[in-house]
């Protein structure tokens, strides 16, 4: 350990020996003189957890007084992005995990939805920290409380642990809060955030992963803390999503690579030192993580999907409507970009970010930051460069996106990971006494409101869309406890939100948990087909109830005019309540009594 720590104060010493005043004062920012103008005291060390707490403060309260507000003014309201599949597949992930714990279930499968075969669960995003975290919440409250609660925290969390990140490498509060929000309320989050896809958006584990190193390089830590920390949160980052796992274990030895090529001949021992703890953390995450490894091993998803990339255009094109009235912009921003619009970083970042490359490119930190970031970029192009949605070429390592894994991974969320560089970037941009502020802050204010003015709303929606049938607890008035029940709803994965909303009272044929396990519908094929009405269509469902022994089968009323007439035409008879049609079905797929 001693050792250890003498070899990394050789490598800070190495780094203050740099000839230009521009590369000490990034690659050593805490001896740089403060600004007037930023909040700072005698003791500076002693500040900054209430600057932190200050930061997070000042992030939750401009979120959660703008865009999140009614979700913290409605919390047991279904009321996020209600059209897609995502938001209530993780509320009844929230809820499953306490449930399947208390029950002494295998919290790996579920045989609640996916009727009568079930669904391993360890290829599916389940956000398992989330769930264990609000427990309590979900236990009292319900699993939509936990979920607009999480909703809500996600982006200020984010923001706030790039904050941090920032904070220590340079030492400035305000340039550190610019950083943060870059990270913590870009594109990238504002669009996963409106898609109500949790294990995306809390990605403060990715900023707090890379303060850990920076503490250890300030000998602030030891190698064994170092490694337990990395460890725990690695672990954590598994659980939450397996997709940024992989990406993260991806971008650490890109990393780790570039960071040799680059430190030189006297700082390599310390990067070759940090590679190894790297890997002893990532050693004991495997260890924590290997239940679900060993069932996800032994249990393969049958297909794959295809990838989605970055196009080249999102980086600097907003979305539609939102181009200052620029016709060329509008113009471009009509073009098929849309799966990239996470990708969007805007023309004043990117500015900032080679305005800091070109003015202290003898800096090693930003040699690194800077190579990193065109790395990031071009991965996250995918096998196939686009630019404005027409083909460019194709990349060297394209069939490495063929492979079965990868296949189903989408290579513009390594986005995150660029987002995450230029937040370090900006802050270092704005925290340079070298520079004028005049010369500094006007970029970093149009970097953010173009950032700002590419913001999309949250689509929340108006009106509860849990209906009376649920919310009121009638349904145990017509179903018996754990019978097998088909949703039907213009909302996306009803069932499950129900299901969750009644503490798993019915079992649910079908369900929508992912893309490489089950279609783009929450519907058994059996269902979905029978709105075609053929005699073999009819035939099958008749089969599939039967065998699935589904006892009901509950409309939404929104749905009613579709398929009210399908089931009719069956000899079907439903009776409404509370806002849902209630078909009783008896094991052979046929009606029985309402009553």
């Amino acid at each position: 350990m001693t050792g250890d720590g003498d070899e990394r104060v050789r490598f800070r010493l190495a780094l203050r020996k740099q000839p230009e005043t521009a590369e000490a004062e990034t690659a050593e920012p805490e001896t740089a003189q403060p600004e007037s103008a930023e909040p700072q005291t005698a003791q500076p060390n002693a500040a900054r957890p209430l600057q932190g707490l200050l930061a997070l403060g000042i992030y939750l309260a401009a979120w959660l007084s703008t865009q999140a507000r009614p979700l913290i003014e409605h919390p047991s309201r279904a009321q996020l992005d209600q059209v897609s599949m995502d938001p209530n597949l993780f509320v009844w992930c929230l809820r499953w995990w306490p449930y399947a714990i208390s029950h002494g279930l295998n919290p790996l499968y579920s045989g609640e939805i996916g009727v009568p075969a079930g669904h391993v669960l360890a290829w599916v995003t389940t956000v398992v920290p989330l769930g264990l975290l609000t427990a309590p919440i979900t236990e009292t409250a319900g699993p939509v409380v936990s979920f607009n609660l999480l909703a809500a925290l996600s982006l200020p969390l984010s923001a706030w642990a790039a904050f941090v990140l920032c904070r220590r490498l340079t030492r400035r509060f305000w340039p550190s809060m610019v950083g943060g929000f870059i990270f913590g309320f870009s594109a990238y989050q504002m669009n996963h955030i409106n898609a109500g896809q949790l294990d995306i958006t809390f990605s403060l584990l990715l900023p707090l992963m890379a303060y850990f190193v920076v503490l250890w390089r300030d000998a602030a830590i030891g190698s064994r803390r170092l490694a337990g920390l990395l460890a725990i949160t690695l672990a954590a980052q598994f659980y939450l999503f397996l997709e940024t796992f992989a990406d993260v274990t991806a971008v650490f030895v890109i990393a780790l690579l570039a960071g040799y090529v680059l430190a030189g001949r006297s700082a390599r021992p310390t990067v070759a030192r940090l590679s190894r703890l790297i890997g002893l953390a990532y050693a004991m995450a495997l260890v924590l993580a290997a239940p679900c490894i060993w069932v996800a091993l032994h249990h393969m998803p049958p297909k794959f999907t295809n990838v989605a990339s970055l196009d080249l255009a999102s980086l600097v094109v907003p979305s539609p409507g939102r181009t200052l009235g620029l016709s060329w912009l509008a113009h471009a921003a009509a073009l098929p970009v849309a799966e990239s619009a996470d990708g969007y970083v805007g023309i004043p970042l990117l500015l900032m970010a080679l305005a800091l490359a070109v003015t202290t490119w003898s800096n090693k930190l930003i040699r690194f930051l800077a190579v990193m970031l065109v790395i990031v970029i071009v991965a996250a192009l995918g096998p196939v460069a686009h630019l404005g949605g027409a083909r460019l070429f194709g990349l060297p390592w394209a069939q490495l996106w063929h492979l079965p894994i990868l296949r189903s991974a989408f290579p513009a969320r390594l986005m995150v990971f660029a987002f995450l560089i230029l937040a370090v970037m900006a802050a270092t941009w704005l925290a340079r006494t070298a520079t004028s502020a005049w010369a500094r802050w006007p970029l970093a204010l149009l970097a953010v409101t173009a950032i700002v003015l590419d913001t999309p709303s949250l689509d929340i929606a108006p009106r509860s869309e849990v209906p009376t049938f649920i919310s009121a607890g009638w349904y145990r008035d017509h179903l018996a406890a754990g019978e097998t029940v088909v949703v039907i709803s213009e909302v996306g994965n009803a069932g499950m939100l129900w299901q969750a909303e009644t503490d798993f009272y019915p079992k649910l044929a079908g369900g929508y948990i992912s893309q490489m396990l089950t279609p783009r519908t929450d519907l058994p094929s059996a269902v979905q087909d029978l709105a075609q009405g053929t005699p073999r269509d009819i035939k099958q469902f008749r089969a599939f109830a039967s065998e699935a022994r589904i006892g009901a089968i509950l409309i939404q009323a929104s749905a009613e005019p579709k398929w009210a007439s399908v089931f009719s035409e069956l000899g079907l008879q439903g009776r409404l309540i509370g806002g849902v049609l209630v078909y009783p079905l008896n094991d052979s797929g046929v009606v029985r009594s309402a009553g």
